[in-house]
């Protein structure tokens, strides 16, 4: 089944053909292989589960973009649908071919998980590692490629490589953020960030508690156990004072964004199942949850999943 398929931005779809039907061809699902540079390095087993269910009853709806070669055929765009469409018992997918280069090859693959907010900020990095190491391409260019706003974006997503791989691999399982893996950069070297990082993970850090954590090593130093037990010490402060507030003096009202970790915990664990962005925003007792759909497919995904 192969319907009108929607749009994925500039970059991706320039190079698809106006008319979705024109050159797509039924190929076997053995004749294709992966794409040795899919930035994307995390699939989610649920999520790939709940699509083949709906490629199982709807089939695929947008064609996979592949490159030919003479052994057979290697994934542009669509590995979670060639995946999915295994996991459905299917024998042949919708394909679309067109020609690339290496170095389009891993552009095209970064701009489609990019455009779906697919990547893992890791994954993303190490995609722009890849296009600056392996291509000579510098931070503006390869912000131009992908459709980000300019090449500090790209340069501090980088950024993140320089972490431990221990950090980079709790970003990349979603224990800890980007925001968090930022914080962490600020202090001074790797066993500084390895400490540091127990105590994001244990404790449940904020990220404005680990921005301040790298001022007060600072301050103490380099005394990182030090700075660490006065972030534990001021917040066992705030939670002793805010249990000590009586009736006549209520708890400050929470601030429009304030979510907690057992919010952030849900989100998470959300975006995990639906496969696309997940977030909260809290205004009292109010609680407004934001899930964000970049096409057609990820919104049948959910659509699927709610007719249950």
């Amino acid at each position: 089944m192969i319907k009108g398929k929607p749009r994925l931005g500039s970059g991706l779809s320039a190079l698809l053909p106006d008319e979705p039907r024109s050159g797509v061809r039924m190929v076997s699902v053995d004749q294709i292989r992966q794409n040795p540079r899919q930035p994307r390095a995390y699939f989610d087993e649920a999520a790939l589960d709940e699509l083949a269910n709906s490629i199982r009853e709807h089939g695929i709806i947008q064609p996979l973009l592949v490159s030919e070669h003479a052994d057979g055929f290697e994934l542009i765009a669509g590995e979670r649908r060639w995946r999915a469409a295994q996991r459905a018992g299917l024998l042949e997918v919708p394909l679309i071919v067109r020609e690339t280069t290496p170095q389009q090859l891993l552009e095209l693959a970064l701009i489609e998980n990019v455009q779906r907010a697919d990547l893992n900020a890791i994954e993303e990095a190490r995609a722009y590692h890849d296009l600056h190491t392996d291509f000579n391409l510098t931070d503006a260019q390869i912000a131009a490629r992908v459709g980000k706003n300019n090449r500090v974006t790209v340069a501090n997503t980088r950024r993140l490589l320089n972490l431990p791989l221990p950090a980079q691999d709790a970003i990349l399982k979603h224990t800890i953020t980007a925001g968090h893996g930022r914080a962490l950069l600020t202090l001074d070297g790797q066993e500084q960030q390895l400490t540091a990082l127990e105590a994001v993970i244990d404790d449940e850090l904020s990220v404005r508690e680990v921005e301040e954590l790298g001022d007060l090593a600072k301050k103490y130093e380099g005394d990182i156990a030090r700075a660490i037990d006065t972030i534990r010490r001021k917040r066992a402060s705030r939670v002793g004072a805010g249990r000590g507030k009586t009736r006549d003096q209520p708890l400050a009202p929470a601030s429009q964004d304030a979510t907690s970790s057992d919010d952030r915990e849900i989100g998470r664990e959300m975006q995990k199942v639906l496969g696309t962005p997940v977030s909260f925003t809290r205004n009292g007792r109010e609680l407004r949850v934001t899930i964000t759909f970049y096409d057609d497919e990820k919104l049948q995904e959910f659509y699927e999943l709610l007719s249950k």
